[in-house]
C-alpha cells in the first residue's frame, strides 16, 4: 500500500495507527521528498505492465504489489536550491507526468481517490453534477459581468452570498488568511471589479436550521450536524470552528440516494460533502471536498478510521 501525504498530516495518523495495528504494511511518503530523499525507478515489460519500486533510505514498495494508494494531501516536488527557476519548472513536469503515469497505470489498484479525479471536482462540476444526481443546490451563477449581478440578486429576494471557486487559504505578503462565505450587499451588486475575474454568487439559504457534514467512503456515508451560534460562523462554520457544536443526523431517503448517484458521477471513493438543512427539511449541497477533513468531529472519527482503514487494506481484488 501506498500513502502519499505530507509529514505532518494527523488525520492521515488515525488511519495509519489503525493500519499498524492491524499489521498492514504500508509506505508513506510525500511528493516534497523527490527526488532528494527517494527515488522512482520502473521499467516498462513486454506485458504493458511496470515494474520496479518506490523508496527512501529506509523503506519502499514494489510497484507489482501495490493494491492501494491513498493519496491524501502531499506537498509540491521539492529540488535542489542550486537549480534555477526554469530547470525546477522542467524538473518538476518530468516528476509529475512520472508519478502520475507510472503509479496511475498500475493495474488493479484501489484509489482513494485518482489525483485527476480530485482535480477534476471544481465547484462548476461538483454542483451540476449534484443537480443531475437530483439534489437540491441553491442557485447559483458564475459571471465576471456585474451587469449580470443585479438581476440574479433580484431573482434571489435580493440575499446572496458569494465564495471562492477554489480553495479558500491564500497568502499576501507572506501573512496566511482564509476567504469565507460572505454577503454581497446591494451596493456591491455593480462593482465593475468583477469584471476582473469569474466570481460565483449563490442565493443565501435564509432560513437555515442547521448544517450537515457527510463524509463519504465507498458508498458508507458518516453524517453529523453542525450547530452554529449567531454571528459569522452562522454564514460560514469554518469561520469560527470552536464556537461549533455537533449532534447526531439522519439523511432522508432521497439524499442518500442523490450522494451515491453523485459520487457515482464524480468518480470519487471518498469525499466529505457540505448541506445546508432550512426549516422545511429541505438538504441543499453547497461543497464537494474529495480531500475533505474529518478527523476534528469526535462523534464520526473512530468510524471512518475504520471505514477508511478497510477500504485500504482490502484494496483492489480483482
Amino acid at each position: 500500500m501506498l500513502v502519499v501525504t505530507f509529514a505532518l498530516d494527523p488525520t492521515a495518523d488515525y488511519v495509519l495507527r489503525e493500519l499498524n495495528a492491524r499489521r498492514v504494511p504500508f509506505w508513506r511518503t510525500d511528493l516534497a521528498d523527490f527526488p532528494t530523499r527517494s527515488q522512482l525507478s520502473a521499467a516498462l515489460g513486454t506485458d504493458g505492465r511496470w515494474r520496479g519500486a518506490m523508496h527512501d533510505s529506509a523503506r519502499g514498495v514494489d510497484l507489482s504489489e501495490v493494491r492501494a494508494v491513498w493519496w491524501r494531501k502531499p506537498t509540491p516536488f521539492a529540488f535542489p536550491e542550486t537549480m534555477s527557476a526554469p530547470e525546477q519548472a522542467f524538473a518538476t513536469s518530468q516528476a509529475k507526468r512520472a508519478f502520475s503515469g507510472v503509479l496511475g497505470s498500475l493495474p488493479d489498484v484501489l484509489w482513494i481517490n485518482r489525483p485527476e479525479r480530485n482535480a477534476d471536482c471544481t465547484k462548476p462540476r461538483q454542483l451540476a453534477a449534484a443537480a443531475e444526481a437530483g439534489l437540491h443546490v441553491p442557485e447559483t451563477l458564475i459571471t465576471n459581468n456585474p451587469a449580470d449581478v443585479l438581476p440574479f440578486a433580484e431573482r434571489c429576494g435580493g440575499r446572496i452570498i458569494t465564495k471562492v471557486l477554489g480553495g479558500i487559504v491564500h497568502t499576501e505578503n507572506n501573512t496566511r488568511g482564509q476567504l469565507y462565505t460572505h454577503r454581497v450587499t446591494p451596493e456591491q451588486w455593480t462593482d465593475p471589479r468583477i469584471a476582473l475575474t469569474a466570481h460565483l454568487f449563490q442565493r443565501e439559504i435564509t432560513d437555515k436550521a442547521y448544517e450537515i457534514r457527510v463524509t463519504v467512503v465507498n458508498g458508507q456515508v458518516f453524517p453529523v450536524a453542525i450547530h452554529a451560534p449567531s454571528g459569522p460562523a452562522r454564514l460560514d462554520w469554518r469561520h469560527d470552528s470552536r464556537s461549533l457544536h455537533y449532534s447526531s443526523a439522519l439523511l432522508p431517503s432521497d439524499v442518500q440516494r442523490g450522494i451515491e448517484t453523485l459520487m457515482w458521477r464524480l468518480d470519487l471513493s471518498f469525499a466529505a460533502l457540505d448541506f445546508i438543512v432550512d426549516s422545511n427539511g429541505t438538504h441543499y449541497l453547497v461543497d464537494v471536498n474529495p480531500n475533505g477533513q474529518w478527523a476534528w468531529i469526535d462523534q464520526t472519527r473512530d468510524a471512518i478510521t475504520h471505514a477508511l482503514a478497510n477500504l485500504l487494506e482490502k484494496g483492489s481484488s480483482t
